[in-house]
């Protein structure tokens, strides 16, 4: 029993000495008895921009208990979210040692939220079991999904009330727009652009139609009365339809675009040619070498294509032709296919570079036949590289081998598209990180700005790689200014890229943009009496002004219609930008009943095509009245009688002479009476 006592005595007195430190430990500093918080995750949140977010987040504690805990978000202010709580913050009562705790944090995500992983701090305060405080702070990343897209409106279908619409008629035009975006556009204006005499105005109401909003994915319509002018020549007339409007966040955007009304014709139907299967020389061509350039003319249209004429020819005199360059062919009928060759050779002095060839074809069909300033026409532009050595041998060259724009003829302020096909003329070497600018070295001279801007997008823009004897096409909107000069530019396109051994190698090629001035010759009142007598001089005058940017060439008005004229030809040449001018004539009507007539203007523009602007009158003629014949006048009045033997006469002189006679006798004795007063 004693020696048992003894053995306790000492266990006792180890105990003893192993807790003594401790005790004295946490005596002395409890703030190092902390808790060690961090967050466990497993994979990032998720979530979609414009929605709201649950995010779940586990805390573990591999260290002493946590008290008062509480969690707070700090969000910057180019963060995207929001806190889509009641409060701000978060709180927990304890965080035991070696415990998880799953919290949950709500956020909005902001609609125009770029699709990126976006940080979020977390603070955390705390206390441990004996009050000591604590922080601790950490970075959590959302993954932010943009699927919402802004507002795009588009023109999706264009109902025309009637299949054939003739001049003088009206008709009604409605439009299908389509919101293509995923966000709502509200406060829509449509306006309703390029109404004239020459083509349509306005039937009944406004050329101005509101929505109020379009959800995403969704249509609305609008719809315009229109009348097709009495003046509008027979064919296909533009018009813009302009859109403005708004997003939830009220940001503006603007947008035009065009579509084509027919007037006359077979159901609105004309022919339609295109060019397909282009074929020429993908590989360098030697000096005095011939070479192919063919195609197929096919006709999609639903009218004959008539007076075709096809010109294949180079700008540059090191090009020659070694076939006839321009081919006739007389038709094409709808759905019809004409396949045309030509051959030919650069000359011995020809340079190793890129030649372009402008391939044109002008036609017609019943719509505008006889009409030299409505034929239809379409431009290519084809590259032939001539290279004086086998180009398999030597470095990658880089070229645009061909060209196109649409329209064919660029006009002054507006857009237009630019079609470009960039081809690796090796057929061993690929050409790879390719970087292409394009720049145009003439300016206004108004401002001095740049002739031809881009569109929603860079004048640089990227290709990855170009295989050997491959090619890449691209499509470039360009803006072109509304002072622009009429005349053809040069758009230069610089290229640097590497071979497949990583050496750089650079190369220019250049590319013309015909771009043409709309002429504008507005006239004033036309000052004409509207009644008339045969064989009467009329006078009719009017003034006129060139109101567009070019000077209009051998301008002239000439007085039309079944009647004589004096002056009726007056011939003023060229015709400045904003020059005036007015023209003075007679009529001479030779019938009786209405006489119609027109005062015609017509000048050639600067692409050389005839312009008529018509004003037409109409004259209600009548029969000269006869003359007065003596015999038949009523007899006039003797002349010789006598006034003073009329009785009338003396009723009136003679108590008019009494009165003078009266009022003198009295004014005497008036004045003999004052005499007599005075002595």
């Amino acid at each position: 029993m004693k020696r048992f006592f003894h053995v306790f005595l000492a266990v006792l007195l180890i105990i003893t000495q192993f807790y003594a430190p401790v005790s004295a430990e946490i005596d002395e500093d409890t703030s190092k008895l902390m808790p060690k918080l961090s967050i466990i995750s497993d994979k990032i949140p998720t979530g979609d921009a414009g929605s709201n977010i649950d995010i779940p987040i586990t805390i573990k504690n591999t260290g002493y208990t946590a008290k008062d805990v509480v969690i707070t978000p700090e969000i910057d202010s180019a963060s995207p979210f929001t806190i889509n709580d009641l409060t701000f913050s978060q709180s927990l009562d304890k965080i035991e040692g070696d415990r998880t705790v799953d919290v949950t944090l709500k956020l909005k995500i902001d609609s125009l939220a770029a699709e990126k992983n976006y940080p979020i701090k977390l603070n955390f305060q705390f206390t441990n079991s004996y009050g000591d405080p604590g922080t601790y702070n950490t970075v959590v990343y959302v993954k932010v999904i943009n699927r919402i897209s802004p507002p795009r409106l588009i023109i999706s279908k264009v109902d025309i009330g009637s299949e054939s619409i003739a001049p003088g008629e009206t008709v009604e035009v409605g439009f299908d727009i389509a919101n293509n975006g995923t966000e709502e556009a509200k406060d829509i204006k449509f306006s309703l652009e390029g109404l004239s005499d020459e083509g349509f105005v306005m039937g009944e109401g406004s050329n101005t139609q509101y929505i109020q909003k379009i959800a995403g994915g969704f249509h609305g319509y609008v719809k315009f009365n229109l009348k097709a002018s009495s003046k509008a020549s027979r064919g296909s007339h533009g018009l813009d339809l302009k859109f403005s409007y708004k997003d939830r966040q009220n940001q503006a955007y603007e947008d035009t675009q065009k579509v084509f009304i027919n007037i006359g014709g077979k159901g609105g139907s004309n022919s339609n040619l295109s060019m397909e299967n282009i074929v020429y020389p993908d590989e360098g061509i030697t000096p005095e070498k011939n070479f192919t350039i063919g195609f197929d003319l096919v006709n999609h249209g639903k009218l004959d294509a008539s007076n075709i004429v096809v010109k294949v020819e180079s700008s540059d005199p090191a090009i020659v032709p070694k076939t006839a360059s321009i081919k006739k062919i007389i038709g094409i009928a709808p759905e019809g296919t004409e396949h045309v060759d030509f051959v030919l050779s650069p000359t011995k002095e020809a340079t190793a570079k890129n030649y372009p060839i402008n391939i044109t074809v002008e036609y017609e069909d019943e719509l505008n036949f006889g009409k030299d300033d409505e034929k239809y026409m379409l431009t290519q532009y084809v590259g032939v590289y001539v290279d004086k050595e086998d180009s398999g041998k030597e470095k990658p060259k880089l070229i645009i081998d061909k060209y196109s724009f649409s329209p064919a003829l660029v006009n002054a302020g507006e857009n237009f598209v630019m079609n470009l096909s960039f081809f690796n003329t090796n057929k061993d070497k690929a050409v790879r990180n390719i970087k292409i600018s394009l720049s145009v070295n003439d300016q206004t001279k108004e401002n001095g700005s740049n002739v031809f801007s881009p569109v929603g997008s860079s004048n640089t823009f990227y290709i990855d790689s170009i295989a050997p004897k491959g090619r890449v096409e691209k499509q470039i909107t360009m803006y072109t200014v509304p002072t622009a000069e009429a005349k053809t530019y040069t758009v230069t396109a610089t290229f640097e890229y590497e071979d497949n051994d990583g050496q750089e190698l650079t190369a220019t090629e250049l590319v013309g943009v015909p771009v043409v001035q709309k002429s504008k010759l507005q006239t004033g009142e036309l000052t004409i009496s509207t009644e008339a007598f045969v064989g009467t001089p009329i006078p009719i005058s009017i003034d006129f002004y060139n109101t567009g940017k070019v000077t209009l060439y051998n301008t002239m008005v000439k007085l039309e219609g079944d009647f004589q004229t004096e002056n009726g030809n007056y011939y003023l040449g060229n015709f400045e930008s904003g020059g005036s001018d007015s023209y003075e004539g007679t009529i001479i009507p030779q019938a009786t009943g209405e006489v119609k007539g027109a005062l015609v203007f017509s000048y050639e523009d600067s692409r050389g095509e005839t312009v008529e602007v018509r004003k037409e009158f109409a004259l209600n003629v009548q029969e000269a009245p006869p003359a007065p014949n003596p015999d038949e006048l009523p007899p006039q009045e003797k002349q010789s009688k006598n006034i003073f033997k009329t009785a009338k006469f003396w009723a009136i002189v003679i108590p008019i002479i009494l009165a003078i006679i009266v009022i003198k006798i009295w004014r005497k004795k008036k004045k003999e009476k004052a005499m007599s007063i005075d002595e």
